[in-house]
């Protein structure tokens, strides 16, 4: 993804503490019991702003496509790379890049040794040897509520760069603390649909008016999460 939001998930726990005391004197005040600093320290905070990295353990990048009409394949992308611009205060002002190696696409084939069907779709749908990469580009960023909004960028698919919009949710985050070696970490989901055949993807293609072959329309599903460090 390119611009904030290509996206995790984090939360931090909140204490409930119970104090047995005997019934107050009717002439006494109630006093406010004060929280025990265990259950501050465990109270939810926000992450600040600042350049993130995609954290590609907890990551996942899906395209889903029509085939015969009757089902939707899905196949995934399990090397990618990506930086995000956050600003919880100004989320307008938020921009992300994003890597995908072509290379990396994996559809879980049952039977590799008969047919390749990884390689299948790199040669005949993603020309990966030609393209190895796909990247994303963000333009824009559009509010459209107090965790979501429109990521407008540039995908290069194929060599061939198109808009695309994808409907982005963040997902929560925290400040740096002693359980994360990763520091801050923040989460964000994301889905959209772009036409291969805009990219010059056209194999498979069913005829006009009928189903049999593989959809033009390719759902994208992302769940990311970034950090404030960047992995080794």
């Amino acid at each position: 993804m390119r611009a904030m939001p290509l996206v995790a998930i984090v939360a931090a726990a909140s204490a409930l503490t119970l104090a047995g005391c005997s019934p107050p004197k009717p002439a006494a005040e109630p006093k406010a019991a004060a929280a025990p600093a265990a259950a501050q320290a465990q109270a939810p905070n926000e992450a600040p702003a600042g350049v993130y990295y995609l954290d590609l353990s907890h990551t996942s990048v899906n395209f889903r496509l029509s085939h015969l009409g009757i089902s939707n394949y899905t196949l995934r992308f399990t090397k990618a790379a990506g930086e995000l611009a956050f600003d919880p205060a100004n989320p307008a002002a938020q921009s992300v890049t994003a890597t995908i190696d072509a290379r990396s696409v994996q559809t879980n084939y049952p039977d590799a040794a008969t047919l390749d069907f990884d390689s299948k779709v790199e040669k005949e749908f993603l020309d990966a040897e030609r393209f190895p990469q796909i990247t994303f580009k963000s333009t824009k960023v559009e509010p459209t509520g107090p965790k979501t909004a429109k990521l407008t960028g540039d995908l290069t698919l194929r060599g061939v760069t198109k808009p695309i919009t994808l409907e982005a949710t963040f997902n929560g985050g925290y400040k740096p603390n002693a359980y994360d070696p990763m520091g801050a970490r923040i989460g964000f989901s994301a889905k959209g649909t772009f036409k291969r055949s805009d990219f010059g993807m056209t194999y498979g293609l069913p005829a006009p008016g009928t189903t049999m072959g593989v959809g033009d329309d390719v759902d994208v599903a992302i769940e990311a999460e970034f950090t404030s460090k960047k992995a080794p």
